[in-house]
């Protein structure tokens, strides 16, 4: 490749990726339920879409298309740690993390407790349908982008949604009071 096409490539990636990577973040960190894994996803589907940027055709938006790439990084990384401890899940569980003595401490603990319990109940979802509640009610895609990140008919995204929410709900009635079944 010539020096100044490669600058040129390198110079445009740089324009659209910019505008991209907090939600590309958002969804690496929503799709492997801390910040040290969602870094290294995001990082690798930074480089990954760095490196096949020359065939991207604009067929999608960006967006869309760099959005698909970290799904497909935090899958493969999802893949690979199944059977790995998290110390911070095991921090979390241990009561290390410090007290908050503030005002309202007991509801900053129950929405404290709300959000591990959420965390938790989205890593128990098979990853095809952590990635549809991730992109769909986390990220706030439309049901076409979703569609079109993910590479499926309009139909079936909205079922897999739908069987994905039912789903996290039913893992969530199980695991605790904080969420009865008006809250969920």
């Amino acid at each position: 490749m010539e020096r100044k096409a490669y600058s040129r490539n390198a110079e445009e990636f740089e324009n659209l990726a910019s505008q991209e990577e907090k939600k590309v973040y958002a969804a690496c960190y929503h799709m492997m339920g801390n910040r040290e894994d969602a870094l290294d996803c995001a990082q690798e589907a930074m480089l990954r879409a760095f490196r096949s940027f020359s065939s991207f055709r604009g067929d999608a938006q960006f967006s869309t298309w760099i959005i698909r790439i970290a799904m497909n990084v935090c899958t493969d990384a999802l893949r690979k740690r199944r059977d790995a401890v998290s110390l911070d899940a095991m921090r979390a569980d241990q009561g290390f993390d410090p007290k908050d003595h503030g005002p309202g401490v007991y509801a900053q603990l129950e929405t404290k407790e709300r959000k591990r319990l959420l965390r938790e109940a989205l890593a128990q979802l098979p990853a095809e349908m952590r990635q549809m509640i991730v992109l769909r009610d986390v990220e706030g895609m439309s049901y076409e982008e979703v569609a079109r990140v993910l590479d499926m008919p309009l139909g079936t995204v909205k079922s897999r949604i739908s069987r994905a929410r039912e789903k996290l709900s039913t893992i969530l009635k199980k695991s605790s009071e904080l969420f009865s079944s008006q809250s969920v």
